[in-house]
């Protein structure tokens, strides 16, 4: 040890000896005037067991010595008061020789031997005095008083730790703990009166017509409906009751609801996925606005009155997704002018969190937050390349970290999805459809019982049709459907006809699959298909050649089966299914016919003629497929396999399930030579938006024991330490920028830069105003703070 930090040891030591425990101090930061006065009961220590004084147990003297921790003998005494005195006196002598020995280096050489010697002595005096010899009644006694002295810092230390706890509302109030634990939270009930708030964010936004535009624009609405219809019907009972609490005009501005979409700022983005481009915000807003009463038929007020937020953000290509640029918390607060919000549904939160810009958590400016899981991104992962065998595990461990660390409750639309927080999750389809899908099943439904007599002649003119519509990928069961074609034309002769709607990037190559001079690879389970090999169509020249290396390649694919379930089966993970078709894709096939199927295009699925009565959709990467509730919702047949993602849909009577290739040709067969049956006006209920907002109310809400139950497991503390994580680790400053790209950002990696860029542009328009305070200084954290304190004395003392 350096004679610097001796000294510094021994100064330490002596003020120590001489400390006492500041009460006032810690009451001040507990708030409790009880603790300032020092009138809080304390506790003693008697051995093991505890009691309570009935007098706050004094402060120790100022003279009471503490433990020397000094490399003393094993046996320590304690010292008395004059002998720290005289080495006090005499350390702030030496102390003060030593400050007018620093005048320069070369008197310091010259004392630097007499110095080492002159703090040996008083090392070595200091030992001796804390080694003296004292009574064991004082030792025991000054035991005793330590003790009690650390006993009353613990429970000041406790009363503080509560009392802040309470402030930040982690820990229910009295009147809460004494309600009903299976009663719902009032954070999280969403039907309770307003004035209530909800924003609902989404990854993407008309017109791209993704499950993640659509379902979310349609939630909003449908949810902002609700609520001001139960409203209003809320006040017309209490002026019929005379209360005095109604209004005679109903005030639906306690009523908001906003969806929060992104605004692809790159003109270039807006052209690659919607095929046109918008000036600005406004205009878009506008085409939202006019679907919603255009084609989901809702009225004129609804449309108008849902609010729509934008928030900036860029098309990742690769990707295929929008990702936010900058703060999306911070967009919200600077519209409401607030940092307290109320409830937040994120639509894919994995989705909105892979990537966000450093800022406070969803849980810090959010009372509650749902997130309502749409995509089965690990199945995507696993089915896409070889290399799901590693991305596919290391993402939904990603997936769940950011479902634990930005949301109190999470809805899975189906089972088929991963387990996220077991805490957290319910299984439940909040989803719906437009009104004019079961609209058209209970006109099908009057028709059949009306003129029943005319039926047979309807069924002459229109022969049911078999049909497929969605996105034209592989991944969404296209190669299973070539499958079950060469599995029908076995057991009945023939292929079926279908006609394909959906466009997608696998487009032609699907078509050629199903064309007659296609060659494919087979896939004995249902994996993967190609047609698009040049090497296969210049060996079509020569049945000879062809017939060879078609018996080469089902001699190899035995083999080579045979060592791929030895590597299989000793794998310690689940293998994507591009890894488990590879021996079967040695099997080369020829079609002697083309698949009698026609590929008409995008259209819309409300659009489609009603003798399509067939609707086959053989695809297991699905989470909930909007498709399949759309043909039940008219009323026809749906053709399904067996899966956890299709459970909702096996209640429904025209629902028919297959699990084998077998059970799906039975189902066919049957289907073409059956009517389905008439929807009934509670199956159509199911399926509206309606419903679908009922069930949301269900599955987000959270009970008084469910609440203390989440805030008690160890997944809670967790989640904060994955937020910490997150946003200072891995999200701020250049090496932010720099992780968001090496993890596949591309261009939406540079969020800080991003920010410092708007910051910058903001203060140059706050320079050049001529009036006012600027653009830069009112979205600063001070005039933020200014606004939320004046608008919340605003609403405690009401409008003078």
């Amino acid at each position: 040890m350096t004679t610097s930090w001796r000294r510094m040891w021994l100064g330490l030591t002596l003020l120590f000896l001489r400390m006492e425990i500041p009460q006032a101090a810690a009451a001040a930061a507990a708030g409790s005037v009880d603790v300032m006065r020092g009138n809080l009961p304390d506790t003693t220590r008697d051995g093991d067991n505890y009691k309570s004084p009935q007098k706050p147990f004094p402060p120790p003297p100022s003279s009471l010595p503490m433990e020397a921790a000094t490399t003393a003998t094993p046996n320590r005494t304690m010292t008395t008061t004059t002998d720290i005195n005289n080495v006090k006196s005499r350390w702030w002598k030496g102390r003060h020789r030593r400050r007018t020995s620093t005048t320069t280096v070369a008197f310091l050489k010259r004392r630097s031997h007499r110095t080492k010697t002159h703090n040996r002595s008083r090392t070595t005096f200091l030992k001796r005095a804390l080694s003296s010899s004292v009574s064991n009644e004082w030792q025991d006694q000054w035991k005793r008083g330590l003790e009690k002295q650390r006993d009353a810092f613990m429970d000041r230390v406790s009363i503080v730790s509560s009392w802040l706890d309470i402030q930040q509302g982690k820990k229910t109030s009295d009147d809460e703990a004494a309600t009903d634990p299976d009663a719902i939270t009032k954070q999280s009930n969403l039907e309770v009166m307003p004035p209530r708030s909800i924003h609902i964010v989404t990854t993407a936004a008309l017109p791209w017509y993704t499950g993640t535009a659509i379902n979310p624009l349609l939630r909003a609405a449908y949810l902002y409906q609700t609520m001001v219809e139960r409203y209003e019907a809320y006040e017309k009972q209490q002026q019929a009751l005379g209360s005095p609490n109604s209004t005679t005009a109903m005030n639906t501005s306690n009523v908001s609801v906003t969806l929060v979409v992104p605004w692809l700022e790159l003109a270039a983005d807006q052209e690659q996925l919607y095929h046109t481009s918008f000036a600005s915000p406004a205009v878009q807003e506008e085409y939202i606005r006019k679907w919603l009463v255009e084609q989901a038929n809702l009225p004129e007020w609804v449309a108008q009155g849902l609010g729509i937020l934008f928030y900036p953000a860029r098309y990742h290509s690769t990707l295929k997704s929008i990702f936010a640029m900058g703060d999306l918390i911070q967009t919200v607060i600077l519209q409401h002018n607030t940092t307290e919000l109320d409830v937040c549904i994120l639509e894919e939160p994995e989705h909105c969190n892979w990537y966000r810009a450093p800022g406070d958590s969803w849980l810090q400016r959010f009372h509650y937050v749902v997130g309502i899981i749409h995509t089965n991104y690990k199945e995507y992962a696993a089915s896409s390349h070889y290399t799901g065998l590693f991305t596919a595990p290391a993402l939904a461990m990603i997936c769940s970290a950011m479902v634990r660390a930005y949301c109190h409750k999470v809805i899975k639309l189906s089972d088929t999805l991963q387990v996220f927080s077991p805490g957290k999750e319910v299984t439940n389809n909040v989803h719906g459809v437009r009104e004019e899908f079961w609209q058209q099943g209970l006109e099908l439904a009057r028709q059949q019982s009306t003129n029943a007599h005319n039926n047979n002649e309807l069924d002459l003119l229109q022969e049911p049709r078999v049909y497929f519509l969605g996105k034209l990928l592989w991944a969404k069961g296209l190669d299973i459907m070539l499958d079950m074609q060469e599995y029908y034309k076995k057991c009945v002769g023939s292929y079926f006809e279908i006609d394909i709607y959906g466009s997608g990037p696998d487009s032609e190559a699907i078509q050629r699959s199903f064309s007659k001079s296609a060659y494919r690879l087979s896939a004995d389970k249902g994996g993967f298909v190609s047609s698009s090999l040049p090497s296969l169509s210049i060996l079509a020249a020569s049945s000879t050649t062809l017939q060879s290396i078609s018996t080469l390649g089902n001699s190899l694919q035995i083999e080579a089966k045979r060592h791929w379930s030895n590597i299989k089966n000793s794998l310690p993970v689940d293998m994507p299914k591009t890894m488990q078709i590879l021996p079967s894709m040695m099997a080369i096939t020829q079609r002697g016919k083309p698949i009698p199927a026609r590929f008409l295009g995008r259209v819309d699925h409300a659009q489609l003629p009603h003798n399509y009565t067939v609707f086959v959709n053989p695809s297991i990467s699905e989470v909930l497929c909007t498709a399949t509730a759309e043909a039940l919702a008219m009323g026809k047949f749906a053709i399904i396999p067996y899966h956890p993602s299709n459970y909702w849909f096996f209640q429904f009577p025209n629902c028919l399930p297959y699990r084998n290739k077998l059970e799906f040709v039975a189902n066919l067969r049957w289907a073409l030579n059956q009517k389905p049956k008439p929807l009934t006006a509670e199956q159509a209920h199911q399926f509206s938006w309606q419903a679908a907002t009922e069930r949301l109310f269900s599955a987000a809400s959270m009970t008084h024991r469910e609440a203390k139950a989440a805030m008690d497991l160890s997944s809670t503390m967790e989640g904060e330490r994955i937020a910490w994580f997150h946003n200072e680790v891995l999200g701020k400053g250049p090496r932010g920028d720099l992780i968001r790209k090496l993890f596949g950002a591309g261009p939406v990696s540079a969020q800080v830069q991003y920010q410092q860029q708007n910051q910058v542009d903001s203060e140059r328009e706050g320079e050049a105003e001529d009036e006012g305070l600027g653009e830069g200084f009112a979205r600063s954290w001070f005039a933020t703070a200014i606004r939320t304190t004046w608008n919340d004395m605003a609403k405690a003392f009401g409008p003078s």
